[in-house]
This record gives C-alpha cells, structure tokens and sequence, in this order.
C-alpha cells in the first residue's frame, strides 16, 4: 500500500513540473494583477448598495448623490481590467509556455491575443452620413466566459510557433550584430501570420464559431465544479496531498483555478449588472471560508497552540500566530508538525471539508453573499471575508467556521500533547518551501 501511495505521490510531483501545468500555473496567475486591480475598482464602485441599504441617510447626502453618480466611471477601469479577464490570460499563458521552450514570449503572447480577437466579430452599429459604416468589437470572447478558449489559444499558437520559429544563434554569426528583440520580432513573423490565418479561416472563413463551441464542451466542467461534492473531492485530495508531502494546491490550480476565476469574474460582472450572482465557490470562497489562516483551516489550531501549557507547542503557538493571520501557515505545518503526523493530519482533513460544507450551505441558500471581489490573499481573514463579498454576514460566517476548525483541532491538538509528555512522540521537522497561492500546502 505504502509503494502504491509513493507512486501515486511521484507521478502527481510530475505531473505538477509538467511544461503545460507549469505554463498554466503560471499564466493565470500573472493574470493575477489584472483581477486584483479591478477588484479594486469593483470594491470602490460597488458601495452603492451598502450606502442604500444600510446608511440611506450618507446615501441621501451630497457625498451620497455624488458618489452614486460616480459609480458608472468608477467601474471604467474594471471592465477594462477584469472585464477583458481572457485576452489578459491568452497573453500570460502564451509567454509562460514560450519560457519554457525558450521562445520569446512577447511575440508569442501577443500572437495569441491576435488569435482570441479573431474569434469574435466587428459588429456594424451605424452608418455615418458620408456612408462609412461604424464598427464595434464584439468582447464576447474577450471576458470570463472565454477563458477556456484563451487557455487553449494561449498553448496551441505556443506550440505551433516552437515547430516554426528559427532562432539564429549569435555565436554562428547570423545575427550580424542585430539586436536580439528585432531578430526574434522578424523571427516570430511566420509563426504569427500562420496561426492568425488558421483562426481567421476557421472562425471567418468556415464560418465556425470557435468561442460557442468551447462554452459547449466545457459547460459540465462549469456546472461540476461549483457542485457541492466537487467542492468536497477538491479540499479532501488537498489536505490528503499537504500531509503527504505534496504540493496540493499546485495539482488542484492547474485543473480548478482557471475554473475559480472564471465563476470570479462571472459573479463581478453579474454585480455590476445588478443581476443575481450565480456561482457558490468563486475562488474566494475557498481562500476566506475554508482555507481560514492556511490550508487546513489553520488560525484556529494556532490560537488554540498559544493556549497550550506544553512548552513546544506553546512556543509554535508564538512563533506561527502573526504568519497565520496573513495566511501563511508553514510555521505550524512544520513546527508542531503536521505533516507526516497521523494525530493532527486527522483534523487538518477533516476541519475543511466540515467548514466547506457549512460555507457552502450558508452561502448557496443566501444567508451570506457570494464573492465577487479578489481581495489579495495576505491580507487578514477578517477584512478579506468582508470584501470579497460586500457583506457583513460573510464575517459573521467566519467566526462561526473559525470556532468550529478550533473545536475540531482542540482534541487533537490535546492528544498530541500527551504524547508529547509522556515521551511516545518526537518531533520531526521538514523544510518547508513557502508557496504564493491563496492557500499554504505543506511540502517537504
């Protein structure tokens, strides 16, 4: 059993190193900054809501009318940011797979985006009096309904150019003293003109509607992945990969986050339009809901680590407090520890799947709202559950979630002690590699 679980671990390690998995990975989470950014402007532009529902008389006043009056302007940098969620990533992905290849990733990146305009259409609005018609770009694709389509754009033109592109080598002299970017701009011309002329035939020529038929085949993936049970298989093969050693969040982002982000940005976009928002598990949910501290649900074992009368986890409880409130919960993971220990690997399983289910609940029956805003994952849960969602009922959540991971950990943390004292324990520590997520995985 023990070998069938060292080779399952070894191939998802591979997996997980894989040129497309790292690209992936890696594309969408430089299109990190684009969300951030106008989640900010979403943040700033969506109080008109808790002004009316909560302070109508700021609302009634002259700050109230004049903000309110702001708020179309306000949103501009968010539709331009977040709105356009998919043309930012077909170029992020298209440059993280170009590295990888050792391709220029500019040119590579913006062949891609070429191709995810050609997909959509130049709409004809209106005809000017000198007869010259005026066209407007269809953003259909361009939004979080079109991320699929730019993940796949963003690897195709990728791999197309490797197979197309020659790259002259200075020490063979056929550079000639150019400078590298214009040789690698002329080198990428064939590449680009190929790969723009095969989405142009295919979209304009054939008539086939790349976008609509990706939203076809991906639509299960969609509906699967806000399920209630995708939300427990997801935080149950997490935890089981954190305490054995693996780099859980860096298998579960290459298959989910593309997913996350897109329920993200399709909740932003139905709140700007006052529609109602229809994901559950927008990925903030799992980083402000469950994740509370670090995968794990790990703020509550560490307050219950200050608490403690047993001189090492007392000084753990010390050392690892401040990190998990910014989320960052190596300290613990590998100071107690909790990787490769069979008593607190019990809860840190166990204490996400019990506050998923309650967060899952309470926000699909809307008791809480649902996210709709990326609040940057260092930032203390407290204010991330409140902004992500606009709601003080999402606060109120996490302290309901925050008790129960400290009820769950509480008894075990107590059983560990014991060993602890009585001497049937010893403790082992790994090195841990800190990982840039909205999550802490345990690695060692």
């Amino acid at each position: 059993m023990q070998e069938l679980w060292n080779r399952i671990v070894d191939l998802l390690e591979r997996a997980s190193r894989q040129r497309h998995m790292v690209a992936l990975r890696d594309g969408m989470i430089g299109a990190v900054p684009i969300i951030l950014v106008g989640s900010t402007f979403i943040l700033l532009g969506a109080q008109g809501k808790v002004l009316t529902d909560y302070f109508p008389t700021i609302a009634a006043s002259k700050f109230g009318v004049w903000y309110l009056s702001m708020v179309p302007t306000l949103l501009l940098p968010y539709r331009f940011t977040m709105g356009l969620l998919s043309l930012y990533v077909s170029f992020t992905i298209a440059a993280a797979l170009a590295k990888q290849y050792d391709l220029p990733p500019i040119p590579n990146g913006l062949t891609a985006m070429a191709c995810l305009l050609l997909t959509g259409e130049m709409v004809r609005v209106k005809v000017h009096d000198d007869g010259n018609p005026e066209w407007v770009l269809s953003v259909t694709p361009l939004g979080a309904e079109g991320l699929f389509l730019a993940i796949l754009l963003g690897l195709a033109t990728v791999e197309l150019a490797r197979h197309l592109t020659y790259q002259p080598k200075d020490d063979d002299g056929a550079t000639g003293g150019v400078p590298p970017a214009v040789v690698q701009a002329f080198a990428s011309f064939l590449p680009m003109l190929t790969s723009v002329f095969i989405i142009w035939f295919i979209r304009h020529g054939l008539g086939f509607d790349i976008h609509h038929f990706i939203i076809e085949q991906t639509q299960w993936m969609k509906n699967l992945g806000d399920s209630f049970g995708a939300m427990l298989v997801i935080n149950l093969f997490l935890h089981l990969f954190g305490v054995a050693g693996v780099h859980g969040i860096s298998v579960i982002n290459a298959a989910m986050l593309p997913i996350w982000l897109e329920f993200l940005a399709a909740n932003a976009a139905a709140e700007v339009a006052n529609q109602p928002l229809p994901y559950v598990t927008a990925f903030p949910f799992y980083q402000w809901f469950i994740w509370i501290g670090g995968a794990g649900a790990t703020l509550a074992p560490t307050i219950r680590c200050l608490l403690s009368k047993n001189v090492h986890v007392k000084r753990i409880g010390k050392v690892s407090i401040v990190p998990a409130i910014f989320n960052i919960n190596e300290p613990l993971l590998f100071g107690l520890p909790v990787v490769a220990n069979p008593i607190l690997a019990i809860p840190f399983i166990i204490a996400p799947l019990v506050c998923g289910s309650v967060a899952y609940f309470a926000t699909a029956t809307g008791l809480v709202g649902r996210a709709y805003i990326e609040a940057p994952w260092v930032m203390p849960c407290f204010l991330g559950a409140y902004f992500s969602t606009s709601d003080i009922r999402a606060v109120l959540l996490l302290l309901v979630n925050l008790v129960i991971s400290y009820m769950i950990w509480a008894p075990f943390i107590r059983a560990y002690e014991h060993r602890l004292e009585s001497g049937t324990a010893t403790i082992k520590t790994g090195d841990p590699e800190p990982e840039e997520s909205g999550t802490t995985t345990a690695t060692t």
